[in-house]
């Protein structure tokens, strides 16, 4: 499920927001809206969680929007942040910050919900969304939340970093399609971890960040042990 912070200082803005939320049904997700900066730091601080798509008004109370997307690009290299203005001027400043998109209020459905659209869409095609079914509910989650994938039969179970497992019926051939396979490889035949979430490899176990011990098969362990080395160098480059 992808998660949506709200954060604008106009009561009556946020509410005309969360209308339209309430009518898009392409994608699941969940939301939360503040009134300021202050208010989305602290609920980010107590949780432990940074969001994956953040709307900012420019013109917040404590602080300009542009000083908060800044903040927020220090933690989060992969959120979209999308800017909502009265000042059609500030389309020239924001993408300092790699803003996904700028929309001029005042917001039509029609307008906020296409741009929603495409958040979801370009998260999918590059790869960092991973979409299913089951017993006829569609999924959406961001492939970093994944821990590792597992097949046992037709079924495959997701195992997420939030303690959650999915499940539904669907091939490795289709799995692999939307992994990015410089961010995922294969530990058995029918098991795939996600190389970030890897705490450390010894002998024919291997261990998660969350503690979780996962076997891997014979085959496998030469190139785990690499492409988890290969990770760690990459993330002090």
């Amino acid at each position: 499920m992808l998660h949506l912070a709200i954060c604008d200082k106009s009561l009556n803005d946020t509410e005309q927001m969360e209308k339209y939320l309430e009518n898009i049904k392409f994608f699941n997700f969940d939301y939360e809206v503040f009134e300021n900066a202050k208010e989305l730091y602290k609920y980010q601080t107590q949780h432990h969680e940074n969001f994956d798509i953040y709307i900012l008004s420019i013109e917040l109370e404590d602080m300009l929007g542009l000083e908060v997307a800044r903040k927020l690009r220090e933690d989060s290299q992969e959120a979209l942040i999308i800017f909502v203005s009265n000042d059609a001027k500030c389309v020239f400043d924001v993408f300092d910050v790699f803003t996904f998109a700028f929309l001029l209020k005042p917001l039509t459905y029609n307008k906020f919900s296409t741009t929603l659209y495409n958040a979801f869409n370009y998260l999918y095609r590059t790869k960092r969304l991973f979409l299913f079914s089951y017993r006829k509910c569609n999924y959406s989650i961001l492939c970093q939340s994944i821990l590792y994938i597992e097949k046992l039969g037709r079924k495959a179970f997701i195992h997420t970093n939030d303690a959650r497992v999915y499940q539904c019926n669907i091939t490795l051939e289709k799995i692999w399609e939307q992994l990015n396979p410089s961010k995922f490889a294969a530990i058995h035949i029918s098991c795939i971890v996600n190389l970030t979430e890897i705490a450390s490899i010894k002998c024919d176990q291997l261990k998660l960040k969350n503690n979780e011990v996962l076997y891997v098969a014979k085959k496998y362990r030469q190139e785990i042990k690499s492409r988890h080395l290969q990770n760690l160098k990459m993330k002090k480059l």
